[in-house]
C-alpha cells in the first residue's frame, strides 16, 4: 500500500478494484455453461511471483512408514492440549476489501483472538502486492500473530469465456494456503504430518465479519444457541466440524443433477446447509478443501449461480461423511431473519436504550457479519456504499446515529444513488419497517457497525497520517453518496 507522508490527503491505500462478500452478495452472476470450458486448477502451474508471508506450523512434519498410511485410522482422538488456532479469511486485491481486512485484523487484536490470523489475498498485480506487503509490515504485523498469504487469482479458472465466478478464490485460495503455508500437499503428506499440526483448528471466516469476542473451538461453556437440542459435539474435533447455520441456503443442492450419495439423514438444515464461520481440525478441513475444489467445477456446470461454492462445500462434506454441528448464534447478519436464524434473540432481549449502548454484561453473538445493508431514518451502512478509500487520511469518520435512533425513527429514508444519476430527480421517500423487531435490529446494526469501523479507522489514522488525519465524525452516505471519491 502507498506510504503516507505529512501531506494531508495522501491515501493510506492504493489500487481500486471492487469485490465483496461471497455469501451475501445480492447480485447474481449469469455464468455460461461450463462443459468444454472447464479448467482443472490442479493442473495449473502457479506463478512463481506469488510469494507469501509464511506462517509457522505448530510443529514440523515427520515421515511415517508406508504401512502406516491409512487415513481412516489416523488419530481418531484429539489431544487434550489446547490446539493452535488458524483463523483465515479470503479476499480479492481491492480497496474495499483492504479496509474490510484491516477492520477484521483490528478487532481480532481487540478481542485477543488466539492463534494466528491470516488474510488470503488473491489476484494482486505486482505493484499491488508490493503496496500490500509494505502496509502489512508497517501496520498489521505489529498488531499480533497476523499474516497475509498471496495467491494467484482463481476467479477465472473455470471459464474460458464469459463472466468469471469470483467466489472461486475462496476454496482455491484456501487450498493454496494449506499447501504453501502449512505444507500439506498430498494424502501421504497429511499422514506424515505431526499430530499437533493436524489437531490444530482452522476457522474460516469472511472479511466482512467483526469479532465481538474470541472464537474458539470449545463451546461447552459458551452461551450460544444450538440448532439441535442435543448437539453431537460441542467441541471441534476430528470428525466433528462446527459452523454457523446458514439462513440463505435451501435444500436445492439435493436435487441438482450430480452423481452423489444422498446424506444419511437428508436433512440439509440440520447438518449440511453450512455458512461461515466454518471450524474444523486441520486434518478435516484440508480434506474438505481438496473435495471442495473438486466439486466446485461440477456444481458450476449445473448451477452457475450465486452460492455455487457453498453448495460445493456441502457436497464435499457429504462425500467425506463430515456433517457439521450447527450453532445459530455465532453471527447476526440479516435483520429480517426469523427467531431461529442467527443470534438475534440476544439483540431482541436488549432494551431500547441498550441497542446503541450495549452493556458489557449483555449476552451477545460472537461476531457481526455485515453482508447486508442497514438503515434507519437517514442513517445508512453498507460495505458497498462506503468510500473505497475511507482509510485515507483526509476522509472523515462515519457520522454516528443518535443514541435514541430507535424509537425516534420507525422508517427508512431512501439513499441517493452512488453514481449521482438521480442528482436532479431524487425525492425523499419514507418506508416504514415491517415490524418493531426489524426497526430495533436495524438500529443495533447501524450503531454497532458505525462504532466498530470508526474504532479501526482511528487506530490506523493515528499511526499512518503523521498528524494530518481527519477525525471528524461527519461522513454520511446519505449526504455524500459517492463511494469512489
Amino acid at each position: 500500500m502507498r506510504k503516507q507522508n505529512s501531506n494531508a490527503g495522501r491515501g493510506v491505500v492504493g489500487a481500486v478494484i471492487v469485490a465483496g462478500c461471497f455469501i451475501c452478495a445480492f447480485v447474481q452472476y449469469s455464468l455460461l455453461p461450463l462443459d468444454a470450458h472447464l479448467v482443472d486448477v490442479h493442473s495449473q502451474v502457479l506463478p512463481t511471483k506469488h510469494e507469501f508471508v509464511k506462517e509457522k506450523p505448530a510443529t514440523v512434519t515427520r515421515p511415517l512408514a508406508k504401512d502406516q498410511l491409512q487415513l481412516e485410522t489416523l488419530r481418531n482422538t484429539t489431544s487434550t492440549k489446547i490446539p493452535h488456532y488458524y483463523t483465515v479469511f479470503s479476499t480479492s486485491c481491492s480497496p474495499q476489501q483492504d479496509w474490510e481486512s484491516f477492520v477484521f485484523f483490528f478487532h481480532a487484536m481487540q478481542v485477543k483472538q488466539p492463534g494466528s490470523v491470516t488474510r488470503i489475498l488473491s489476484g494482486c498485480k505486482d505493484f499491488e502486492e508490493k503496496e500490500q506487503r509494505d502496509f502489512y509490515e508497517r501496520y498489521i504485523e505489529p498488531m499480533g500473530d497476523f499474516h497475509v498469504h498471496f495467491t494467484p487469482s482463481y476467479s477465472k479458472l473455470h471459464l474460458a469465456e464469459g463472466a468469471p465466478y469470483k467466489y472461486s478464490n475462496k476454496p482455491y485460495g484456501l487450498l493454496h494456503w494449506f499447501e504453501h503455508a502449512l505444507g500439506l500437499n498430498s494424502t501421504s503428506n497429511i499422514l506424515a504430518a505431526s499430530g499437533e499440526l493436524l489437531d490444530g483448528i482452522v476457522i474460516l471466516m469472511d472479511p466482512d465479519m467483526i469479532l465481538l469476542r474470541p472464537l474458539q473451538h470449545d463451546f461447552t461453556d459458551e452461551h450460544v444457541l444450538w440448532v439441535e437440542n442435543e448437539p453431537v459435539s460441542k467441541i471441534v474435533r476430528h470428525g466433528h466440524p462446527i459452523a454457523q447455520h446458514d439462513g440463505y441456503l435451501t435444500n436445492q443442492w439435493m436435487s441438482l443433477p450430480l452423481n452423489f450419495t444422498k446424506p444419511f439423514d437428508r436433512d440439509g438444515p440440520l447438518h449440511w446447509n453450512s455458512g461461515p464461520p466454518y471450524m474444523a481440525t486441520v486434518k478435516d478441513f484440508y480434506q474438505l478443501t481438496l473435495k471442495w475444489t473438486s466439486w466446485l467445477p461440477k456444481v458450476l456446470q449445473v448451477y452457475p449461480k450465486l452460492f455455487a461454492e457453498m453448495y460445493a462445500l456441502i457436497f464435499a462434506g457429504v462425500e467425506l461423511n463430515l456433517p457439521f454441528t450447527f450453532i445459530r448464534s455465532i453471527v447476526v447478519s440479516d435483520p429480517t431473519a426469523g427467531s431461529k436464524r442467527e443470534g438475534w434473540p440476544f439483540i431482541d432481549a436488549l432494551t431500547d436504550e441498550e441497542l446503541c449502548n450495549v452493556p458489557e454484561s449483555a449476552p451477545m453473538p460472537i461476531a457481526l457479519h455485515y453482508c447486508s445493508r442497514y438503515m434507519i431514518g437517514k442513517n445508512f451502512f453498507s460495505k458497498y456504499r462506503l468510500k473505497k478509500n475511507i482509510m485515507d487520511c483526509d476522509k472523515a469518520l462515519i457520522l454516528p446515529p443518535a443514541i435514541d435512533v430507535y424509537p425516534r425513527y420507525s422508517f427508512t429514508v431512501n439513499v441517493p444513488l452512488a453514481n449521482g444519476r438521480d442528482r436532479d430527480t431524487y425525492q425523499e421517500e419514507h418506508t416504514p419497517f415491517s415490524s418493531v423487531q426489524e426497526a430495533r435490529r436495524q438500529a443495533f446494526m447501524v450503531c454497532a457497525m458505525t462504532a466498530k469501523v470508526n474504532e479501526a479507522l482511528v487506530y490506523i489514522k493515528e499511526r499512518a497520517c503523521n498528524g494530518t488525519a481527519n477525525f471528524n465524525k461527519t461522513y454520511s452516505v446519505y449526504d455524500d453518496p459517492s463511494n469512489t471519491r
